[in-house]
């Protein structure tokens, strides 16, 4: 079997980001992660954002920086919500191409909001503004 042409993206991805995410944990440094989504199952990127959480697996209190689109990891669909509102920061697209990043917090979500749906709808900005079939009127 070749492994890189016969698995799928998703398990791909994983076995790329294994690596990185282990010596992380292993030293206590700092992963960047851009797009931890990107061909991950939702509940795979919820479980690394538990690991770098859990103190038994993350002894040396490695830290990850992430940028998804995943709004599961705000929610309970996945298991339990693995990110609280302090820890999210959004970003902005200005129209005069400047990017503007404010922390969810700033919106002061409710203790037991949604956040998962109050970021789909909107609420705290991030979010495009796209009514429903207003793509396909564009075409």
């Amino acid at each position: 079997m070749d492994f890189r042409t016969e698995e799928s993206l998703g398990t791909l991805a994983w076995f790329a980001f294994l690596g990185p995410m282990l010596t992380a944990l292993d030293r206590g440094t700092t992963l960047l992660v851009d797009e931890l989504d990107s061909s991950l199952h939702p509940t795979l990127a919820a479980e690394v954002v538990r690991i770098f959480q859990d103190p038994e697996a993350n002894p040396h209190r490695a830290q990850l920086v992430f940028t998804t689109h995943d709004a599961t990891l705000l929610g309970d669909a996945v298991l339990e919500r693995p990110l609280a509102a302090e820890q999210v920061w959004i970003t902005v697209k200005r129209s005069t191409g400047q990017t503007e990043l404010y922390p969810l917090t700033a919106a002061r979500p409710d203790p037991d909001e949604d956040l998962e749906r109050g970021y789909l709808r909107g609420r705290y900005g991030g979010a495009p503004r796209v009514t429903p079939g207003e793509i396909a009127r564009e075409l």
